[in-house]
């Protein structure tokens, strides 16, 4: 593992991967029905508007960014590091579309609480960031590995913004599940 890794623009560069993820979404959002897709893409209220512009420009901007930087960087195939990464990865992308899954067949009057959103409350984006840390050992890079921890620290006020929404809109029912279910996997 190396911090800066050899770039290069290549066929075979890490880009396929997010890309994997792109299309594995869109086509698993395309069965979805229009109410749940407009619940699922809804941006969380908030409070402050200064919160709301930082949290949609922080994750358009840092979000994309990591996505045209993987196209400068290769793959380490055959390594250890590539085997345990495609490993991450594909539990990371599996867990995040089952989420998707699960949520898109809940009922929409109640919170989402079962399958994998037991174990957190937001798989698809916890999950997301987990298949990064994935892309970081497939790329042989810290880089990438530092980009899951650094963007799913700045999603928190998000995550919040979107639990509070929850709250206003099932109350007690929500609260229980808060009180049981990390928001991250493991702790809170």
């Amino acid at each position: 593992m190396e911090f800066f890794p050899t770039h290069s623009i290549q066929l075979f560069n890490l880009f396929w991967f997010p890309l994997i993820y792109g299309i594995a979404s869109l086509f698993v959002m395309s069965k979805f029905s229009n109410d749940t897709k407009k619940r699922m893409l809804t941006f969380p209220k908030y409070k402050n508007k200064y919160k709301k512009v930082f949290s949609i420009l922080f994750m358009i901007i840092f979000g994309k960014l990591i996505i045209i930087y993987s196209v400068f960087v290769p793959i380490q195939a055959n390594s250890f590091y590539f085997y345990i990464g495609l490993i991450i990865y594909s539990i990371g992308i599996f867990c995040s579309i089952y989420g998707m899954y699960i949520f898109s067949k809940a009922d929409l009057s109640h919170p989402v609480t079962t399958g994998i959103y037991k174990y957190t409350r937001h798989p698809m984006q916890v999950m997301y960031y987990f298949s990064w840390i994935g892309l970081g050992f497939i790329s042989g890079t810290w880089i990438f590995i530092i980009y899951a921890i650094i963007f799913s620290i700045l999603a928190i006020p998000s995550l919040i913004a979107q639990e509070k929404d929850c709250i206003e809109k099932y109350g007690d029912e929500y609260r229980k599940y808060l009180e049981k279910t990390p928001r991250f996997i493991f702790f809170i």
